[in-house]
């Protein structure tokens, strides 16, 4: 091994070292929220069904399962319970809160339509913030929720096989193809940034 190996060796090491647990951690929090009729770990029952129904309105069922169908609201839980710090932790369900006040009455006693104009427009506010701008809590919590949600819902299994393409033993490379050819402008179920 020359030395150009070694520091290649050494350096995904290190690289190992500092993002496996958060990795081990996600992969733990995707086989929890798999669990059926699992105990929620880190939030109140109310809380979870209020971030069930955000992640309803993030990603609905349509021809394919939602985020809740996915497991994604036990997925959020989890990773509260073993991920984050308890300032992200105090942060989010102090923008919770904000959020099942910021209808005039408590998120889940909105009907349907209200809750999705409520949560649209905490991120249609969010988007057009300055990118420098202090967020109120109630669109915090919508962004963190969406980030999350779809963190959650592509690790899943629907996810990754019936939303995205997914080959578990891929084939040859094919370099110039059509895109009908190429999973119909599906995007492939690899990871390549992750940014929580």
């Amino acid at each position: 091994m020359n030395r150009r190996e070694w520091l290649k060796s050494m350096s995904a090491l290190a690289v190992g070292v500092i993002a496996g647990p958060s990795l081990l951690a996600v992969a733990e929090a995707h086989a929890a929220s798999q669990k059926p009729g699992a105990a929620p770990g880190f939030f109140t029952a109310a809380q979870l069904a209020l971030i069930g129904a955000v992640a309803d309105i993030i990603i609905p069922r349509t021809d394919t399962p939602g985020a809740v169908d996915a497991g994604v609201p036990r997925f959020i839980d989890q990773m509260f319970k073993d991920v984050y710090t308890p300032q992200e932790q105090k942060r989010y369900v102090t923008s919770m809160a904000a959020l099942d006040t910021a209808g005039g009455k408590p998120f889940l006693q909105l009907d349907e339509a209200q809750r999705k104009a409520l949560v649209m427009k905490l991120h249609a506010e969010a988007i057009a913030a300055p990118a420098s701008a202090t967020l109120p809590p109630a669109t915090t919590f919508v962004l963190m929720s969406k980030k999350l949600t779809m963190l959650g819902f592509f690790l899943s299994e629907p996810g990754c096989t019936q939303v995205l393409q997914y080959s578990p033993v891929p084939g040859a490379f094919k370099a110039d193809i059509p895109l009908a050819e190429a999973g119909n402008g599906k995007a492939w179920a690899v990871e390549t940034d992750l940014k929580i």
